[in-house]
């Protein structure tokens, strides 16, 4: 399965208002179908399951005609989403985590989506344009070619328009072998570092959009709080386009960087870091701000997709261990691995790669263990140009 994204052009304001009133209607029923769920255990005892309430979705109707004025599909599908949130939840109940998240009410602003969950007549693609049930026509911005069947279409609100994300069955496009391997240390000096020497560079996308977000936070703060302060509305409409160029420079990057290392070797091994718990110590805002989750899954899916190997292995002691197998004790500031048993010496990073290589190797059969060239101190760095504009080349090297 694979998902394409796309600009609606121009919606018309009729058009717009119908998208706005699909996405009331399903969040109202999102809320009140939750309701009934806690109230349900509350009271009585009792579980509700999707199909209990998508049943009476017909009976609803009938003293809520507005409902009429949405497809019904649309209708199930966010009965459907709420189900999710809950098999989610309890599957978070499961595994012990402290914090499991019990499902929330959405406000306004917090549900941003509707989805047709079948082309069966509720909507169809002719070129540039795009027919919805029960909405209309609209045109879209068809900035690729999609390729397979395609099965939903979702309409989804973002801060900088509408879009359409058409999600689609296709054939796996394997790749050509090349025979390479390689380990991958993740890191915050640099976001990754490669076991042939190769480090990429951390563009730390949030820190550098500090000073801008600062001065629109500021803006909208200084705006009256009033109901309906038109102002106000458009100094977070600023702020939040802020974000959002933060989080489209992270995806393009990823993106980028995830498709070059799949066509360039066979097999990758990754540390199966915890990165949630990381996440809330000391260096939060680095990890945050370098996305490790956000591109480990988009190289595990390309992997998977172009028929190649992705590793995860255990990433315990790999910055204290030597090619050689010895350890080596370091702290965080040291930057390099001096190995007194074998005398090995490089970057603590390209030494964590290699022995994430290692590792992977080692557990996996299907691959020989090949040894690991010690190589130099000299050696090759590269470095990642910025990925915001789709013409800069992806990799650039430098001395």
């Amino acid at each position: 399965m694979k998902a394409f994204k796309f600009k609606i052009k121009r919606p018309s304001k009729a058009v717009v208002n119908k998208f706005e009133q699909h996405l009331d209607l399903c969040r109202e029923l999102y809320n009140a179908g939750l309701q009934e769920r806690i109230g349900a255990w509350k009271e009585r005892r009792i579980s509700i399951s999707y199909q209990d309430q998508q049943n009476v979705l017909p009976e609803i109707k009938t003293f809520r005609e507005d409902l009429n004025l949405v497809y019904s599909q649309i209708l199930q599908d966010a009965l459907k989403r709420l189900d999710k949130t809950f098999k989610a939840f309890f599957a978070r109940v499961k595994k012990g985590e402290k914090k499991a998240g019990f499902p929330r009410f959405r406000g306004k602003n917090r549900y941003d989506s509707f989805t047709f969950p079948q082309a069966n007549g509720c909507f169809r693609l002719e070129g540039n344009n795009l027919y919805l049930s029960k909405i209309g026509k609209v045109k879209i911005h068809l900035s690729q070619t999609m390729i397979g069947q395609v099965k939903t279409c979702t309409i989804k609100r973002e801060v900088s328009g509408w879009f359409v994300i058409f999600t689609v069955e296709t054939e796996k496009v394997l790749l050509e072998k090349t025979g390479l391997q390689v380990g991958i240390d993740a890191g915050i000096e640099n976001f990754m570092t490669l076991s042939d020497g190769t480090q990429i560079e951390n563009f730390k996308y949030f820190e550098s959009a500090q000073k801008e977000l600062r001065r629109k936070q500021r803006s909208v703060s200084r705006k009256a709080r009033s109901a309906g302060s038109q102002s106000r509305k458009e100094a977070v409409i600023k702020f939040r386009k802020v974000h959002q160029k933060i989080k489209h420079q992270r995806h393009d990057f990823a993106h980028k960087l995830s498709t070059k290392l799949v066509k360039e070797y066979d097999l990758m091994a990754i540390e199966d870091l915890n990165i949630l718990g990381m996440s809330r110590g000391i260096l939060s805002k680095q990890i945050h701000d370098v996305a490790w989750n956000s591109f480990f899954q988009k190289l595990t899916y390309k992997a998977e997709n172009a028929g190649k190997k992705l590793i995860k292995v255990n990433p315990n002691g790999t910055s204290q261990t030597c090619i050689c197998g010895a350890k080596v004790n370091k702290t965080l500031a040291q930057r390099w691995h001096q190995c007194v048993e074998c005398g090995y010496s490089n970057h603590r990073d390209i030494v964590s790669a290699k022995v994430v290589l290692q590792r992977a190797l080692g557990q996996n059969s299907e691959y020989k263990r090949v040894p690991l060239n010690k190589g130099s101190v000299e050696e090759k760095t590269w470095a990642v140009t910025s990925c915001v504009s789709s013409e800069s080349p992806l990799i650039a090297v430098s001395a």
